[in-house]
C-alpha cells in the first residue's frame, strides 16, 4: 500500500515548528503562516499530530507568499535536515560516510523531505541529486531552491565544511541570483534538461567528523521500524514512477499501468489528478530520467537514447525531447 497526498503521516511539530521560529522572527502571525491548511498552533505544541503532504504545502506556500522575506525558503531549508527532529534525521547526522547519508535520505524521504522526493544517480565522475515529480511553476522553483538549500546545509554540517557542490536548473537565470549567490554559491548553471546538484563522487566514501557507530546504528533501526510500521516506503507517485522506470524502454500505457497497480484506468487517472498529476506528465518525466541517465551515466548519444525509448523518427524524438525539458536534444548530447 502506497501513501497518498491526503494521507497524515508528518509530525506537525518537527520541521514546521522551524518555519514557525522563523514567521516569529520576520514578525508574521502564526494565523496567517498556518491560514487555510486546517492547523493551529496548539496542534503544533501539542507534539502529537500528524499532517498530510497537502496540509504541509499549504504552510509552506503561505510562507512564500506572506513572508516579508524572499529568501525564506533557503533559510528555512538550511535548518530542516540539520535539526534531529526523529529517528530518521539522527541516522543520517551520525552516518559514516556521505553515501549512507544520502541512502538514508532516499530511504526515509518520507520523514526528511516530505515535500520532494529526492533521487541519486551516480556516474564515474560525480554523484547527482534530482527530485521527482516538481511543479514546473514558482511553486516547484520554491520547492526545488529549498531542497538544494537543505542538502547543501546538510553536506556543510557532516562534513565539517564547505563542499563544491554544482547547481543545475532547468529555468533562466532569475531575477533575485544574488540569492542564488548568497545561499548556494556561484557554481550555477542554467537552462539545463533537469534541475540537480552535482557533487565529485570522492566525496562519497570520506568519513564524517560526526560518525558515531551506536547512534547511527540504533537511530537507523528505530527508523526503519517507523518507517515500516506506518507503512511510508512508497508514495503513490513514488511507486508509478518505479514501475514506468523499469517498463519504459518496452512501452507502457495508462491501461497496462493501471492493470498493475490493481485498479481501472479511470481509478487511476482520478488518482493522478489528485495528485496535480497526469498520465502524460509521468510519462515525460520518466523518459526524460531515462535520457538523462542513459546520456550521464551510460554514455549514451542521441540515436541510442531514441532506440532504447522505442522513439524511431529522429523529428518526433527531437520533439518529445523538447516537450520534456525545453531544450534540443543537440544541446545535451
Amino acid at each position: 500500500m502506497n501513501y497518498e497526498h491526503d494521507h497524515p503521516f508528518i509530525p506537525a511539530h518537527h520541521q514546521l515548528s522551524l518555519l514557525i521560529d522563523l514567521s516569529r522572527q520576520y514578525h508574521l502571525d502564526d494565523h496567517i503562516l498556518l491560514s487555510g491548511s486546517g492547523l493551529f498552533l496548539q496542534d503544533i505544541l501539542s507534539a502529537n499530530k500528524k499532517i498530510s503532504y497537502l496540509q504541509f504545502m499549504k504552510v509552506l506556500y503561505n510562507a512564500k507568499h506572506h513572508f516579508h522575506s524572499d529568501d525564506i525558503h533557503f533559510l528555512f531549508g538550511q535548518r530542516c535536515l540539520t535539526t534531529p527532529f526523529n529517528h530518521a534525521l539522527k541516522s543520517i547526522l551520525y552516518a559514516q560516510n556521505f553515501e549512507q547519508v544520502l541512502q538514508r535520505c532516499l530511504e526515509f524521504h518520507a520523514f526528511v523531505c516530505p515535500w520532494l522526493t529526492p533521487k541519486i544517480m551516480k556516474n564515474d565522475h560525480e554523484v547527482i541529486i534530482y527530485w521527482l515529480n516538481v511543479p514546473r511553476d514558482h511553486e516547484g522553483l520554491f520547492l526545488l531552491e529549498m531542497s538544494m538549500s537543505a542538502f547543501k546545509a546538510l553536506s556543510r554540517d557532516v562534513f565539517g565544511e564547505k563542499v563544491a557542490w554544482q547547481f543545475d536548473f532547468n529555468i533562466e537565470e532569475p531575477d533575485y541570483i544574488e540569492q542564488y549567490w548568497s545561499h548556494l554559491g556561484d557554481q550555477l548553471h542554467f537552462k539545463q534538461p533537469i534541475s540537480c546538484m552535482r557533487l565529485a563522487i570522492e566525496h562519497l566514501q570520506k568519513p564524517l567528523q560526526q560518525y558515531s557507530f551506536t547512534l547511527s546504528s540504533t537511530s537507523y533501526i528505530q527508523a526503519k521500524y517507523e518507517i515500516e510500521k506506518y507503512k511510508l516506503q512508497q508514495s503513490f507517485l513514488e511507486a508509478i514512477y518505479q514501475y514506468l522506470m523499469q517498463h519504459i524502454a518496452q512501452g507502457v500505457s495508462l491501461e497496462s499501468t493501471a492493470h498493475h497497480f490493481s485498479m481501472s484506468s479511470a481509478t487511476l487517472k482520478r488518482k493522478l489528478k489528485k495528485h496535480n498529476s497526469s498520465f502524460q506528465a509521468q510519462i515525460d518525466q520518466c523518459r526524460l530520467h531515462t535520457a538523462i541517465i542513459l546520456q550521464r551515466v551510460h554514455g549514451f548519444n542521441g540515436d541510442q537514447i531514441a532506440h532504447h525509448l522505442a522513439i524511431n523518427d529522429p523529428t518526433n524524438f527531437r520533439r518529445a525531447f523538447k516537450r520534456w525539458c525545453g531544450l534540443n536534444i543537440q544541446q545535451f548530447v
